[in-house]
């Protein structure tokens, strides 16, 4: 790199620092409030179970749960550390990203508090998921395009290239950021970044790394774009994308955030920054029109708020006070969003995301599926299959069932389907919305209970069946291709 720092650069100060570790700090008080989500569970099956890739992901999320596990045990809150360090690593580098666009002291604190606080940020920082990488890795990515832009050493390409790569092995929406860039650059006069050996070197860096999963999917007949077709079918429309926005950013941090992109776009002081801004405005249009899920871009807001904050800087007196008093107002509603500050009786009127009922009722579901395999007599047990209608409640019969004596699950649902049918031929426990499937093999399946929580949350498994099939006349192997649901 250059010997001497252009300008901005330098080592975060300490109020962002102090900032980036409260937040650390509340988002590890909070990871043991509830359990685990179904997510959480699926991706530790996934890691015990590691592969180049898998129908719904690739697999960099799926490895560390597994070193997770390996180093720290299966717990809820071990689990849901990296994410809390993850959105730390955001707000400094949002810190930072706000210094070299020209922004003092005040400009980084407000954009590490902004950027680490807003609701979206402390969503993916409470719970372990790909959101919660690619949240940081998309921010990392921009916080070195940032320092590209601004007239550093054409070697940081490497590091971007390096991040990219990584990325890819965790979500591959981050090959549409990169897309994005290249676009970006093409369209301004900073296309001149683009000359030389350092960026193709990058491109072939993220390239090598997502080899191997790419190699995957091509082998197993691309199940991810299945997979993105039948998300693309579960949108809630344009207008609920747009609307949604204004949610992840707990509302009243949307100010600065469009004040942010606007001064990308438009400031003569920040021109040098400007494919930041188009490569926003190119993935909001992408994701609009395609029924991208709504916090697709939400990685960039850091990038946006961090330009937001040199308009905060500006402000003087009454103004000043009055949006740091609205900014604490977005803060303090993100937290009641995203985190489990209040007790698990009030979700159903309180969880407006739906996430965290999702982290609810595991223990309660393990009990009723124990209480229907005890009642199967004890000479049949060993060959007893759980069947289910998700990949949550499979994972929960397989990270917690074997505690209690429970068999592993099998379900057609994603990455399940691909490990395959059950090798057991005994009665059939099922779980969910199985029952016509279990009509195939067993006309005589019995419903045995109804899925309950304490608590009365209408998550997805409130009020599912289970079911019981005592005698099979065919085996689920028989029939396997036809209960495949990728979704």
């Amino acid at each position: 790199m250059n010997s001497s720092e252009p300008s901005g650069t330098g080592r975060p100060e300490r109020p962002v620092l102090i900032t980036a570790a409260c937040l650390v700090v509340l988002l590890l008080l909070m990871a043991g409030r509830y359990g685990f989500h179904r997510d959480e569970l699926y991706f530790l099956v996934a890691g015990r179970r590691l592969d180049w890739g898998f129908v719904d992901q690739p697999p960099l999320t799926p490895l560390i749960a597994r070193v997770v596990e390996t180093l720290g045990g299966t717990s809820p809150i071990v689990l849901r550390i990296l994410p809390a360090l993850a959105i730390g690593g955001v707000a400094v580098l949002a810190a930072g990203m706000a210094r070299r666009f020209g922004g003092g002291s005040r400009a980084q604190l407000y954009a590490a508090v902004t950027a680490g606080g807003a609701g979206v940020a402390l969503g993916v920082g409470h719970l372990f998921s790909t959101a919660a990488f690619d949240y940081f890795l998309w921010t990392l990515a921009t916080w070195i395009l940032v320092r590209l832009l601004g007239g550093d050493d054409s070697r940081w390409w490497l590091a971007l290239g390096l991040v990219v790569g990584v990325g890819l092995q965790n979500k591959h929406l981050m090959g549409l950021f990169a897309v994005a860039i290249l676009m970006a650059l093409l369209v301004t006069q900073q296309r001149r970044l683009l000359a030389g050996i350092w960026p193709w070197i990058g491109v072939g860096i993220a390239a090598l790394i997502a080899l191997p999963n790419i190699i995957w999917q091509i082998a197993n007949d691309l199940p991810q774009l299945e997979m993105a077709s039948a998300l693309a079918g579960r949108s809630d429309g344009p207008i609920a994308f747009v609307l949604e926005q204004i949610g992840l950013l707990s509302i009243v941090l949307a100010v600065p955030a469009a004040i942010g992109l606007w001064r990308l776009l438009r400031s003569a002081s920040l021109d040098r920054w400007r494919p930041i801004g188009i490569t926003f405005v190119l993935l909001f249009v992408f994701f609009l029109v395609t029924g991208g899920k709504s916090y697709y871009v939400a990685p960039l807001y850091s990038a946006l708020l961090a330009a937001g904050a040199l308009w905060f800087e500006g402000l003087e007196g009454r103004r000043r006070r009055v949006m740091i008093g609205t900014t604490s107002l977005g803060v303090f509603i993100g937290l009641f969003i995203t985190l489990p500050l209040l007790p698990p009786t009030t979700l159903s009127t309180v969880d407006v995301t739906g996430e965290l009922g999702e982290t609810v009722g595991w223990p309660e579901l393990i009990d009723q599926v124990v209480a229907i395999y005890e009642t199967i007599p004890a000479d049949q047990r060993d060959d007893v299959a759980i069947f289910t209608g998700s990949y949550g409640e499979a994972g929960a019969i397989d990270v917690l069932g074997p505690d209690v004596g429970l068999p592993s699950a099998v379900s057609g649902h994603n990455n399940y389907w691909l490990w395959g049918p059950p090798d057991r031929h005994g009665p059939v426990i099922g779980i969910g919305q199985i029952g016509d499937v279990l009509d195939r093999i067993c006309p005589t399946t019995v419903q045995a209970d109804t899925i309950t929580n304490p608590y009365g949350v209408e998550n997805e498994e409130a009020g599912l069946p289970l079911y019981l099939c005592m005698a099979p006349e065919g085996q689920l192997a028989d029939i396997w291709d036809d209960v495949r649901h990728y979704n």
